[in-house]
C-alpha cells in the first residue's frame, strides 16, 4: 500500500507529495476536522507521524489496515522524521510558554468584558490571561485574545476577538503547543471535580456550584474530554457535557474509563441543543 492510497483510505487528502488524515489509533471517529496523521515517503518507503498522541508506526500501520508485512519501512528515515517532529513540537511548546509569559492579567480587558456579557460574575481564575495584539492567521488580521493555560501539558488555548472586542467569526478558538490530555483549571476545591468542554461553560458551572467547594476543569473539546488525564487519586467526578450527541458520547467515554479507575462518576448533560452557559444566562441552576 502506497502513501497516497493509505491517506485516501483514512479519509484524508493528498497534496504535493504529502498526506494529512485522521490518525486511525487516536482519532478513530475519522471526522473531517481530524488530521493528526502525516503520511509521507522517504527513499520510496512509508513515513507516518501522529501529531496528536505520537502513536507508534506499528500501531498506526496496523490500525490503518496496512500490516507491516505489506509496507516498506525505512526505519532510519522514520527515526530522522520523528526527531524533526520532536524539534517542531518543542518549538511550539516554547512559543506557547512565551506567549503565556507575556500575556496580561485578564481583569479590565476585552476578554473580561466578553465573559461578563455572558453572565459570568465570579472572580476569574489566574489560568486566564489576555493578549492585546496577536495575529489571527485564518482572518489574516491582527486581533486580541483570551489565553488559557493548559495544564499539565504546557500548551495554551486562545479565544480571538476583534479589536472592538467581538469574537471573530471564523476559527475563534485555537490551541498552541501540547494540549492532549490536559485541561484548563477554572476553580479549585475539596469537593467533586467537574469536567466541561468549554471555558465559558466551565466558568458557568463554577458559578452555579459556588458554595460546594467544587473544582472545575475545561477540557476544551470533545476529544479533550475523552482523552483527559485524570488525577492519580480517584474521587467524585461529574462530567457536565453539552446537550448534543458529540458531548454525550465524549462524556460516556470518559465516564467508562474513570469508573474503571475507581472514580465515583456522575453525568450531567445540558438540555438538548444548549450548554451550561446557556442555562446560566437563562437563569437556570444545577
Amino acid at each position: 500500500m502506497d502513501a497516497e492510497t493509505l491517506t485516501r483510505n483514512l479519509g484524508g487528502y493528498w497534496r504535493n507529495g504529502r498526506g494529512l488524515a485522521p490518525c486511525p489509533v487516536c482519532q478513530p471517529e475519522r471526522r473531517r476536522d481530524q488530521n493528526a496523521l502525516s503520511v509521507t515517503t522517504g527513499s520510496g518507503k512509508l513515513l507516518l507521524h501522529c501529531f496528536k498522541s505520537h502513536c507508534s508506526f506499528v500501531e498506526i500501520a496496523e490500525a490503518a489496515g496496512a500490516p507491516l508485512s505489506h509496507v516498506q519501512i525505512d526505519f532510519d528515515a522514520q527515526r530522522e522524521h520523528e526527531r524533526k517532529q520532536a524539534e517542531y513540537q518543542a518549538a511550539k511548546l516554547a512559543k506557547a510558554r512565551s506567549l503565556w509569559d507575556h500575556a496580561k492579567p485578564i481583569e479590565g480587558t476585552k476578554a473580561e468584558t466578553y465573559l461578563r456579557a455572558r453572565g459570568i460574575t465570579i472572580p476569574l481564575p489566574e489560568t486566564l490571561r489576555f493578549v492585546p495584539d496577536l495575529y489571527h492567521a485564518p482572518s489574516a488580521s491582527w486581533a486580541c485574545a483570551m489565553v488559557a493555560d493548559v495544564q499539565p501539558t504546557g500548551g495554551i488555548h486562545r479565544t480571538f476577538f476583534t479589536k472592538k472586542g467581538e469574537r471573530v467569526t471564523r476559527s475563534a478558538k485555537m490551541m498552541l503547543g501540547p494540549c492532549c490530555g490536559g485541561a484548563v483549571p477554572l476553580s479549585a476545591g475539596a469537593g467533586p471535580l467537574y469536567i466541561t468542554e468549554g471555558i465559558e461553560t466551565g466558568l458557568s458551572v463554577a458559578q452555579m456550584t459556588t458554595g460546594y467547594a467544587t473544582s472545575v476543569w475545561a477540557a476544551l473539546s470533545t476529544s479533550g474530554i475523552k482523552g483527559l488525564r485524570l488525577p492519580d487519586r480517584p474521587g467524585k467526578l461529574v462530567i457536565a457535557s453539552d446537550g448534543d450527541d458529540a458531548g454525550t458520547e465524549a462524556a460516556q467515554v470518559l465516564a467508562s474509563r474513570a469508573a474503571s479507575l475507581g472514580w465515583n462518576v456522575g453525568l450531567m448533560t445540558a438540555p438538548d441543543g444548549k450548554d451550561w452557559n446557556d442555562v446560566l444566562q437563562e437563569g437556570g441552576s444545577i
